[in-house]
């Protein structure tokens, strides 16, 4: 018996031939949907598998170009080393007349092993050609005689700083730098620093180079004759896959700073989400493949059977709870597993994801141990939700938390992270409240990017830390302005993101007088208060996701 066609319903006929009543025919067979089912699969999983892979390689370049900021800072700070000498040195023979005696004694204290310097000296450079009138230190690369001094020389009299060049020219072992007399050029110290064989320097070693291959040139031109220093075989330059570049003043030229990324700048998550993506996604689908073709073999062999299309409903909402559950599982995924122990301080902390859609939120909060008095903590909500804002929620969290790790204060964090987040370009901005606490005081110096103000809650009673609210992320880089308050004994600091406190229909007031009345009705311990808070605030459906941290002094210290 041929199988029927699979458009519309068809007209049976009984053994007397008159037509029927009308059966339903069923457009697609078992196999088809197994093949739809793996296609439409396929491509959900190439999709997002793929948008992971972009927006880790979008997030890390951004991170590789902070880090190549910190690192040109570090060298920039560095350079300080060298202008105060010579400038200081020159100021003296100035003041002495070319005292050769008083530029030896201050020289001494700067050249030398482990000092700036290999090689000084004081030059008279009123004639063409300079000569040397005291040297301290390895003989100069440089004879005064040759036309490298010479044009070294005129470029010292043209900058009001210093002029700087490789000693010899051709293979560069050390840099020269000159500084002369701008009023009569008279006068001129000349000076070199010794480039080791290793091609690092103690700069270098700063941790703002960690995670860096790196290469510096004199001047602008990436070229080998310019190479000062670096951390790879001269094999392996110049460094190819994903660079960033930032050019450095330094004295009449430049320093040409090119790094790449060793890892992972931004932790392994963004390399393990696209794999979470593709294998989750093969899994889904085969298990979407499996649960279609029975499905639609069940209803082919119970033909008309309304009951079902029921299952049918049921079985969707049951994929559309996996499917909120992975968005929560995620969005956890992306908030600390626990929170740390740092000494006299009670911590609790939670996040309920909102009742309505599936995507991932923005979210988080944090906090970590600095020193042995000293910790910081965040609560921030990006806008929007999805994978973008969890992404942006994921690089402003690892981002501040180095800022604060590095010991930068509050505003000094959120103004380094300002340009971390533009609206135009990722879609989203974010509210943040960024604190750090010290356990010796018991004060706390807060800095608010547009978010809600914390709330105190002691025994006589909740108020809220009036706090300069300045622009989110990704709105304005203005400055921002820290506030600094005592916690008094016995106090709790609750910190939250709107979700906890915002109805649709009410004015914000209300959701935060309620805040205050469920926060003073509860007593206890810190989790205890935080589980009440978010029992008697989020009592039916609420539509946005929550993040809310808690934290307090102990009035004694414990003894473990």
């Amino acid at each position: 018996m041929s199988e029927q066609s699979d458009v519309g319903p068809s007209v049976g006929r009984d053994e007397g031939g008159a037509l029927g009543a009308p059966r339903p025919v069923f457009a697609l067979t078992p196999k088809r949907v197994v093949v739809l089912v793996v296609v439409v699969g396929l491509l959900l999983t190439a999709g997002l598998t793929y948008t992971a892979v972009a927006l880790n390689d979008r997030n890390e370049h951004r991170l590789l170009e902070v880090h190549t900021r910190q690192a040109g800072a570090v060298i920039e700070s560095s350079i300080l080393g060298i202008t105060d000498p010579l400038a200081t040195a020159l100021q003296i023979e100035l003041a002495t007349n070319g005292n050769t005696e008083e530029f030896t004694a201050f020289m001494d204290n700067y050249v030398g092993k482990g000092r700036p310097f290999v090689s000084a000296s004081l030059w008279d450079a009123s004639g063409s050609s300079p000569t040397v009138l005291a040297q301290v230190g390895l003989a100069p690369l440089v004879a005064p005689s040759s036309p490298q001094a010479a044009a070294l020389m005129r470029r010292a009299r043209r900058t009001i700083s210093f002029a700087v060049a490789g000693a010899p020219t051709k293979e560069v072992k050390r840099i020269a730098y000159a500084q002369a007399d701008q009023a009569d050029h008279s006068l001129m110290i000349y000076a070199e620093r010794a480039i080791p064989p290793s091609r690092r320097v103690p700069v270098e070693s700063n941790s703002a180079f960690d995670g860096l291959s790196f290469a510096t040139y004199l001047g602008r031109k990436q070229v080998p004759s310019a190479l000062a220093t670096t951390d790879v075989p001269l094999s392996q330059l110049p460094l190819t896959g994903d660079t960033t570049t930032v050019t450095v003043p330094f004295g009449d030229t430049v320093v040409t700073l090119v790094a790449a990324e060793q890892g992972q700048l931004g932790g392994s998550f963004g390399l393990q989400l696209p794999w979470v993506f593709f294998i989750g996604g093969l899994l889904l689908t085969a298990l979407g493949a499996v649960a279609a073709e029975e499905l639609v073999r069940r209803r082919r062999n119970t033909a008309e059977d309304s009951y079902v299309i029921s299952g049918l409903y049921d079985e969707l909402g049951q994929l559309y709870g996996e499917q909120r559950s992975i968005a929560e599982e995620l969005q956890r995924a992306l908030l600390p597993l626990r929170n740390p122990e740092i000494p006299e301080l009670e911590i609790a902390s939670s996040y309920v994801a909102g009742a309505v859609g599936v995507d991932v939120g923005g979210d988080w909060y944090s906090i970590i141990g600095i020193d042995e008095t000293t910790f910081a903590f965040v609560v921030g909500d990006v806008s929007g939700r999805g994978v973008s804002a969890a992404t942006v929620m994921a690089r402003l969290r690892y981002t501040l938390r180095a800022y604060l790790v590095e010991g930068h204060p509050p505003a000094v964090a959120l103004d380094l992270c300002a340009r971390q987040v533009d609206l135009k370009e990722d879609g989203h901005f974010a509210t943040v409240l960024v604190g750090v606490g010290d356990s010796a005081t018991r004060t706390v110096t807060v800095a608010n990017a547009g978010h809600l103000s914390p709330l105190l809650i002691g025994p006589d009673g909740t108020s809220f830390v009036a706090t300069h609210v300045n622009p989110p992320l990704g709105i304005s880089t203005d400055p921002y302005v820290s506030t600094t308050f005592t916690i008094p004994p016995a106090t709790a600091l609750l910190a939250y993101t709107d979700g906890l406190v915002e109805r649709r229909g009410e004015m914000l007031d209300e959701g935060l007088e309620r805040l205050a009345r469920a926060a003073a009705a509860s007593d206890g311990p810190l989790d205890q208060l935080v589980s009440s808070v978010l029992s008697s605030l989020l009592e039916g459906n609420h539509e946005d996701d929550v993040a809310l941290l808690a934290f307090r002094w102990r009035t004694t210290i414990e003894v473990g």
